[in-house]
């Protein structure tokens, strides 16, 4: 672990118990039946209907200038630290990865910070083992722009 995260951790720890515990117990009340998850059906739907999304993708630019989610902006999930202030406090932020692995990741640390956000389950349904299908957004056939 590098310096930095070394000082996020300790002072993650010596936070207050209370506060820690109020922002857990936050973290899991606000955690979803669905589990912060969206299917790439529900989200194509609901692409057609709200406008207001933020779309982000977390792959890195490489395969995201291959095909993305139309109107997705791409920071790697490396980045995402360094890249906050280009994330909106006003909207809905749907992640996209892969397979939905990393996005499920960086839910869980954008969630604590206070943003409002979902995963796309299954991803973009590019599967890092040959022959292993996921049914991501790619696999329903959905348009991807790049």
């Amino acid at each position: 672990m590098n310096k930095m995260a070394l000082k996020i951790a300790q002072d993650f720890i010596d936070m207050d118990p209370e506060m820690l515990q109020r922002l857990l117990e936050g973290f899991i009340i606000d955690t979803k039946d669905n589990w912060n998850y969206i299917l790439p059906t529900d989200l194509y739907k609901l692409m057609k209907s709200d406008h207001d999304l933020f779309l982000l993708d977390l792959r890195k630019p490489e395969d995201f200038n291959k095909g993305h989610i139309k109107g997705a902006t791409n920071i790697f999930w490396l980045d995402i630290m360094k890249n906050l202030k280009n994330l909106p406090t006003d909207k809905k932020i749907i992640l996209i990865c892969y397979v939905g692995h990393t996005a499920s990741q960086v839910l869980v640390i954008l969630k604590l910070m206070g943003y409002d956000v979902i995963a796309l389950k299954f991803g973009m349904g590019i599967s890092p083992s040959k022959g292993i299908p996921v049914a991501g957004w790619l696999n329903y056939k959905y348009e991807v722009e790049k």
